[in-house]
């Protein structure tokens, strides 16, 4: 026996199930009135298609066009292939619905079962309308803690709220405006002060992480003194701001990053 290489060609058969193939595999299985149907649902699903219909009344479909095999032979020829045409016979069920899908109807998401065709939950918080924003969070906890005046008070100040949570509106002013004590605009403040989130309606930085201190319940005197010189700390004075606040370097530095957690 030699053993040297050589180029052997050989023939073969085989059915690809293309989507025209399949579509037309399909087709071929329904009645004049099924047809109908299965036009219209295809209408309904897709805007874009249009039916013609000729003087008659009639449905003008568009052929497929030529739904050729890998050899070239057309599908006619597949679908009457004689008996000892192929030892394999094209054995296809046309009520099983294992062919292509095209559509999320055709997945069995309307099936009620809930799952898509790969089995996994269907997300349906991506549905969801948006979240309401910052000021309507603030005015739904107004409406439900505050009435009256002091209810209309909140809403001018939450009006004055930017998108990252700061109050940009001078009180003595705002108290003008609105015909009302100066104090009884800063009592309502503080109320505004306490919604969620923390840190809300302040006016400054310091004010700011205050407010989330006094939360985390860690606003003591140390912590207070730190909040009023931040510009120290912006500028590195460390040695100064320890002084300030009566603490020593380790406390100083559990403090520093304590205000970086907030």
């Amino acid at each position: 026996m030699s053993l040297a290489p050589r180029l052997d060609l050989r023939q073969t058969q085989s059915l690809v199930m293309t989507p025209q193939l399949q579509q037309a595999i399909r087709l071929l299985a329904l009645s004049n009135v099924e047809l109908e149907a299965a036009i219209g649902e295809e209408l309904e699903k897709n805007p874009l298609l249009e039916a013609e219909r000729d003087d008659s009344g009639d449905v003008d479909i568009e052929p497929l066009g030529d739904v050729s095999t890998p050899s070239g032979e057309s599908e006619d020829v597949w679908l009457d292939a004689p008996e000892g045409g192929s030892s394999d016979s094209l054995d296809v069920d046309m009520t099983a619905e294992t062919f292509h899908h095209d559509s999320i109807a055709d997945s069995g998401m309307g099936s009620g079962d809930g799952m898509s065709s790969g089995g996994e939950d269907v997300d349906f918080d991506s549905f969801a309308a948006d979240a309401p924003g910052l000021g309507d969070h603030l005015l739904q906890q107004a409406g439900s803690r505050l009435d009256g005046v002091e209810l209309a008070i909140a809403r001018a100040l939450i009006d004055q709220i930017d998108e990252a949570g700061y109050l940009r509106a001078d009180i003595l002013e705002m108290a003008m405006r609105l015909g009302v004590p100066r104090g009884q605009v800063e009592a309502v403040l503080g109320v505004v002060q306490s919604f969620d989130p923390t840190g809300v309606a302040a006016r400054t930085l310091g004010e700011c992480l205050a407010l989330q201190a006094k939360e985390a319940d860690r606003h003591d005197p140390a912590m207070a003194r730190l909040l009023m010189n931040l510009d120290l700390l912006a500028e590195g004075r460390l040695a100064q701001l320890r002084r300030i606040c009566g603490v020593d370097e380790e406390d100083m530095t559990d403090m520093i990053r304590e205000l970086r957690g907030y």
